[in-house]
C-alpha cells in the first residue's frame, strides 16, 4: 500500500508535492475508508483529485506511472528514461527530478527514492523498517568524474560482494537498481519485494480513451473463476438490465484445412475465427440479444471499469483512473466509488484507488470525508501545487460542494468575462 508519494521537478510539478494516504483522526465511515496496519498506522483506500483543466491532476497520475516504469523496465545504453522536467524555469529544465514513495508491503514499511534526468540515475536509495527505525537496503550514487556509480548495501542486508557486483553489472547508468534486479538471479528478498510491488502492485494509469472492455471479454472467454459472475452482478446492480454476456465464434472466411486441426490451429485461432460478443438484456421479463456493436460507450466504459475493479481487488493493486466520469452518468460514477469501498471492506482488501475528476457533485455525496479529497492548482509561474481538503479548517456541517463552488478551496478555472 502507498503511505506517501512525493514528486519534484517533473512535468508541471516544480516544487516538491506530496500525496498522502495517512488517515486523519476522523472516524466517519472509517470501516470503509481506513485500513489499520500492523505498525499502528491507518491508511486511506481512496484519493480523489480535483482541479481546473491543465492544473496538474493528470500529471500526478503520470508521475506515479513514470515511477512504475523506471523501476520495472530494462533499458539499453542509448535509451532515455522518459523524464521530463518542469519547463517554465531555466534552472529546472537542466536539473534532475526527484521521486519518493513510502510503502507498506507484507507488514513492513519501505521508503524508496530516486533522483534522475533523462539519461542518468544520480541517486537511488531504499530503506526498510525491520523494527521501529529505518535501515538501509541499498544506496546508489553517481560520480560524473568517472561516469559511473557506487553501490553499497546496508549492514542489515545479507548479500555478499559478488552478488552486489552482479546487480551493478546488470544496471546501466540510465536504469534504476530496482529494474536492474529483474535481469539478475541473485537472492535479495528486500529488493525483490519492492520490485514485485512496482511490477504487480500498481496498475498502469487508465486514460479516458483506453478501451477497457476488451480485457473483460478476454477474461470471460478464458473463464476466469468468478469473474463473469462478478461482472454480471455489478451490471445488474447498476441497472443496465444485462443478464448475460456470450461469446460466439464465427468463421472468418479464411480457408482452413481440416486436417491441420490441432496445436497449429489452436495457436493461430484468431486467423480462422472471429469473436462475436452478445449481450442479453431482460426487458419486461423478455430476454433480448444485442451485439456489442450496438452497446453504448457508457455501457462499455462501465463494463471495463468493473473489470479493473475486480482485478484491483483480486491482485491487491493501486487503481489509477484519469477522468473517472468519462462517458458515465454522475450517479454511475458515485456508484462505482461506493462499489470499490463496499467490496474492499467486504473482502478486507488492501487495494487503493486514485482518480481525477471534474464531477464536483461528488463532494456532496455521503461517502466523502475531508482527508480523501485533493486539489491541484497552478500558481503564477505555471507550477502545480497539490493540497488536501483536510488542510482547511471548515465545519463538518458546511457543504464541501458549495464551498468549492464559491472558490474557498481554489482549484477552479479563473474565467474572464465575455
Amino acid at each position: 500500500m502507498i503511505i506517501e508519494f512525493k514528486v519534484k521537478n517533473y512535468l508541471s510539478f516544480k516544487e516538491e508535492q506530496t500525496l498522502s494516504f495517512e488517515a486523519s483522526q476522523d472516524k466517519y465511515m472509517q470501516d470503509y475508508h481506513c485500513i489499520d496496519l500492523a505498525n499502528g498506522e491507518r491508511l486511506l483506500r481512496i484519493a480523489m483529485v480535483y482541479g481546473a483543466n491543465a492544473s496538474g491532476k493528470t500529471n500526478l497520475l503520470l508521475a506515479l506511472d513514470f515511477l512504475k516504469n523506471i523501476t520495472t523496465q530494462s533499458l539499453d545504453r542509448e535509451s532515455k528514461t522518459g523524464f521530463v522536467p518542469f519547463q517554465f524555469d531555466a534552472e529546472t529544465r537542466n536539473n534532475p527530478g526527484y521521486f519518493e514513495i513510502t510503502l507498506f508491503i507484507n507488514n513492513t514499511k519501505y521508503i524508496y527514492s530516486v533522483r534522475l534526468d533523462d539519461r542518468t540515475i544520480y541517486d537511488e536509495k531504499l530503506y526498510f523498517y525491520p523494527g521501529t527505525q529505518p535501515a538501509l537496503v541499498f544506496h546508489r550514487q553517481y560520480n560524473p568524474k568517472i561516469n559511473d556509480y557506487t553501490l553499497k548495501s546496508g549492514s542489515r542486508i545479507n548479500i555478499d560482494s559478488v552478488e552486489l557486483s552482479v546487480l551493478k553489472s546488470n544496471t546501466l547508468n540510465n536504469m534504476t537498481i530496482v529494474a536492474g534486479f529483474k535481469k539478475t538471479n541473485i537472492h535479495f528478498p528486500e529488493l525483490q519485494t519492492v520490485y514485485e510491488w512496482f511490477e504487480h502492485g500498481i496498475a498502469p494509469i487508465i486514460r479516458p480513451w483506453n478501451n477497457l472492455y476488451r480485457n473483460v471479454i478476454d477474461k470471460i472467454e478464458n473463464q476466469e473463476k468468478g469473474f463473469k459472475e462478478f461482472i454480471i452482478e455489478n451490471l445488474e446492480i447498476a441497472d443496465f438490465k444485462i443478464k448475460n454476456i456470450d461469446i460466439e465464434l464465427e468463421d472468418s472466411g479464411n480457408d482452413i484445412n481440416n486436417t491441420t486441426y490441432g496445436n497449429e490451429v489452436q495457436e493461430n485461432y484468431a486467423r480462422y475465427f472471429k469473436r462475436k460478443v452478445v449481450f442479453t438484456h431482460e426487458i419486461e421479463g423478455v430476454n433480448n440479444s444485442l451485439s456489442v456493436d450496438f452497446e453504448s460507450s457508457g455501457t462499455l466504459r462501465y463494463l471495463g471499469l468493473i473489470g479493473e475493479l475486480k482485478k484491483s481487488l483480486q491482485d491487491t493493486m493501486v487503481l489509477n483512473i484519469d477522468e473517472l466520469e468519462n462517458s458515465l452518468h454522475p450517479d454511475l460514477v458515485n456508484h462505482f466509488i461506493n462499489s470499490f469501498l463496499y467490496y474492499s471492506k467486504k473482502e478486507n482488501s488492501k487495494s487503493q484507488f486514485i482518480f481525477t475528476t471534474h464531477n464536483i457533485n461528488l463532494l456532496s455525496e455521503d461517502f466523502v470525508r475531508k482527508d480523501i479529497v485533493w486539489f491541484t492548482e497552478k500558481d503564477d509561474t505555471g507550477s502545480s501545487n497539490l493540497y488536501s481538503l483536510d488542510d482547511f479548517n471548515i465545519r463538518k456541517n458546511l457543504s464541501f460542494l458549495n464551498a468549492y463552488k464559491a472558490g474557498k478551496f481554489g482549484a477552479v478555472p479563473n474565467l474572464g468575462i465575455l
